[in-house]
């Protein structure tokens, strides 16, 4: 332990209590450290390890109010803010094994359970710092996408480090499998399997037979993983993708159920457990699920508004208005400086008073969110793109829907995009729903004007100007002659006989004027 020189070694202390970041400086100390760092919560921490370099990280799983260890592990290691030759403990006081499972999940290099002696500390260290050393060079090239180099030096330093050949063999057989070099992989697993029943050597050639499509014969070797280790989850998850891929959703679903009991607080398993359990008419299941999600993403770099928004359709598709309406009011106040996943909210939010049979507010919410939306649809997150179709759709709203999904797909049109114009566009096609709904009640004077103001404000759109015409001709036809009007008709008719003069409809009307003429 005295060959470990920690005054070379940079550290960071994160925990919510003084007291306890003190005591652990002061053990520190004690043992030689000099540069040592500390956070009271995941806030301050994010901040000093996005604009610090760390040698070794300390983390207590509770940190009070906000993200808590295994949040912020999960949000370093999706942002890529700790380099490989960093070592992370995670520390706390607690042992229940939602808590284990969540730590372990993301693989922090180390676990010490409070309290520690100072002798355990040390001792955890030296051997990471030694392992973290062997490996330095394997990811360095890993870490470039230099695959093929990090398979030899690998090979290098399993002949150089006998001792550690096991451990740099688990990590060979990672890299194979990212390269999608599948023979590599699989010699890598078949020579480990040779020495003992390994279960990381299964699940690797269980990865290896997924990787090849074959996803019947990786099923037995994971279930015999499971069966072998009750909490061997990352088995768990393989195993629901090759469910998955067979179609087996009634397996999945169960397969996902026992893997979130074992490890409640991992966001995507419990959202895809939400999805197949939909799938699958248990909306119990779904709505259980889906309420975690959201509690955990409160916090989490992996929560999204979308969770929300699927509970609260979920509530008001199994009679639960009222949930419905405090999930979505609860979500606008945790995304309201988000603007994209606020504008979410509010297709909902109309599509949900839709569904309860309130249509002004449901229509006076949708044009307010049409009103939002700044910048190219494209852009917007897909779960978005799909409810802003859905509710547009469900009001009846089809012309605007149609303008929507091309501008959702045509992505190149908007690389410079005016947003007056497509507001403007938006909102005269809104204007064009509410003249159908006029004229198919037969207010036929009320639906000529809109269908007018419209069409003058989107002449290159054939549906408006045909509207128009329709609209003013049966007026004429309701009230009698009138020059004025029949002109007027004439105007939208010529319009759209130069979009498109084959349109079905077009020629009907033409008809129709020739007889008012």
């Amino acid at each position: 332990m005295a060959r470990l020189d920690l005054s070379k070694i940079r550290f960071l202390i994160i925990d919510d209590f003084a007291n306890y970041r003190s005591m652990l400086r002061s053990i520190l100390v004690s043992c030689g450290a000099q540069e040592i760092e500390d956070a009271r919560d995941a806030k301050e921490a994010l901040k000093k390890i996005t604009y610090g370099k760390f040698d070794v990280i300390l983390c207590d799983y509770n940190l009070g109010e906000g993200q808590n260890g295994q949040q912020l592990l999960e949000e370093t290691m999706h942002r890529h803010l700790i380099p490989y030759g960093t070592i992370y403990i995670m520390i706390t006081a607690e042992n229940t094994q939602s808590m284990v499972m969540a730590a372990v999940e993301y693989r922090p290099d180390g676990y010490l359970n409070k309290p520690f002696p100072k002798d355990l500390l040390l001792k955890r260290l030296e051997a990471l710092v030694d392992k973290k050393a062997i490996m330095k060079d394997i990811y360095k090239a890993y870490n470039k996408k230099a695959y093929i180099s990090a398979l030899n030096i690998a090979d290098e330093k399993m002949n150089q480090y006998s001792k550690q050949a096991l451990e740099i063999g688990k990590l060979k057989g990672e890299i194979a499998l990212e390269a999608c070099e599948w023979d590599i992989a699989q010699q890598v697993y078949d020579k480990a399997l040779s020495v003992r029943d390994f279960q990381w050597a299964k699940v690797g050639m269980a990865k290896v037979l997924i990787g090849r499509e074959k996803f019947e014969q990786a099923q037995p070797l994971l279930e015999d993983v499971i069966n072998e280790n009750k909490n061997y989850i990352e088995a768990y998850d393989l195993l629901a993708k090759v469910l998955e891929k067979q179609g087996k959703s009634k397996e999945l679903q169960s397969v996902l159920s026992n893997a979130t009991k074992i490890s409640p607080n991992t966001i995507a398993r419990q959202q895809h457990l939400a999805q197949v359990a939909i799938k699958n008419d248990d909306f119990k299941t779904a709505e259980k699920s889906l309420k975690k999600a959201v509690t955990q993403g409160k916090n989490s770099c992996f929560g999204s508004v979308g969770d929300n928004m699927n509970l609260a359709k979920l509530y008001v598709d199994n009679g639960k208005s009222k949930d419905a309406v405090q999930t979505i009011t609860a979500a606008q106040k945790i995304y309201r400086k988000d603007k994209p996943s606020l504008l979410h909210t509010k297709f909902v939010e109309s599509m949900t008073q839709h569904k309860l049979g309130n249509e002004e507010k449901a229509r006076e919410l949708f044009q307010q969110a049409i009103a939002d939306i700044h910048g190219p649809l494209s852009e917007l997150p897909p779960e978005l793109q799909k409810d802003l179709i859905s509710t547009t759709e469900d009001l009846g709203e089809t012309e605007l829907a149609e303008a929507l999904k091309d501008d959702i797909n045509n992505k190149d049109k908007h690389t410079s995009i005016d947003t007056e114009a497509m507001t403007k566009k938006y909102h005269y096609l809104l204007q064009n729903g509410k003249g159908m709904r006029l004229y198919n009640n037969n207010h036929l004077f009320e639906s000529m004007e809109i269908f007018e103001d419209a069409a003058n404000n989107l002449p290159d759109r054939i549906s408006v100007n045909m509207n128009a015409a329709q609209a003013l001709m049966f007026y004429i036809k309701a009230t009698g002659a009138n020059d004025e009007l029949l002109n007027k008709a004439r105007h939208f008719l010529d319009i759209s006989q130069k979009l498109d003069k084959n349109n079905e409809k077009y020629q009907k009307l033409e008809t129709i004027y020739s007889e008012l003429s």
